[in-house]
């Protein structure tokens, strides 16, 4: 098995859970922002990589997902996170199912077999992102979506045989996918999260947090129901 990407680990698998976070608490915006989504913690690791970096396979394997993920829950039987994962990839890999999430553009379509080492995609920040960064998740077979982070695993234990070697080369190319969350929905959300984290440096002059968070949910909110509605027309 190799690396999906040659860069530092940002978040580890269970960091950050939300299920203790309450009405008062710094952390609340979470919820407010998200929702409850990950009340045992964060359900796989975020690697810290600039937008374009190239994403590899992790193993060989038959692409199941290529493209935003819209829709519902129900619409998809992994429960990738609609519109919040953004442009995102799925492969089944024998023993697991690998789930790369706020990707900026994908290489490879649905239905292809790619090969442990190939570029399948390019880095982004597309989607609830709060900055640019790959989001690597693993359903190992048999897995049980009613379970602990959603029949997650710690994907560590599958690479830590890996080696990071480089990317394969690239066999298909693709025209580039539009990100539903427009420059002014990040900047607000880019906000918030500094507001919370860095101290608002970057946080509008004479903007209290709570309009800032307010202002920020509903614009997401607004997004995401833009990707429903363009979702529905092109079915």
């Amino acid at each position: 098995m190799t690396y999906p990407v040659n860069a530092p680990i940002s978040q580890n698998f269970g960091d950050n859970p939300t299920a203790g976070i309450r009405p008062g608490s710094p952390d609340y915006w979470i919820i407010q922002q998200f929702g409850n989504y990950q009340p045992d913690g964060h359900t796989g690791i975020d690697f810290s990589c600039p937008v374009g970096t190239e994403v590899s396979a992790v193993a060989s394997g038959r692409v199941l997902h290529s493209g935003w993920m819209a829709g519902t829950y129900a619409d998809n039987p992994w429960w990738v996170a609609p519109g919040f994962a953004g442009i995102c990839m799925v492969i089944d890999h024998g023993t697991f199912i690998g789930i790369y999430g706020h990707l900026s553009r994908n290489i490879v379509p649905k239905g292809a077999w790619v090969n442990e080492g190939d570029a399948i995609a390019l880095s982004g920040n597309t989607g609830g992102s709060t900055g640019p960064h790959l989001h690597f998740e693993v359903l190992p077979d048999g897995y049980n979506l009613n379970a602990r982070f959603y029949g997650r695993v710690n994907p560590l234990p599958y690479l830590g045989s890996a080696s990071i070697g480089p990317a394969g080369d690239i066999k298909k190319t693709t025209e580039p996918e539009e990100d539903d969350m427009t420059p002014e929905d990040r900047r607000m959300l880019k906000a918030v999260y500094d507001a919370i984290f860095n101290g608002g440096t970057s946080m509008p002059e004479g903007k209290p947090l709570k309009d800032l968070i307010h202002d920020n949910f509903t614009t997401v909110k607004a997004s995401l129901g833009r990707v429903e509605t363009n979702t529905k027309k092109e079915a």
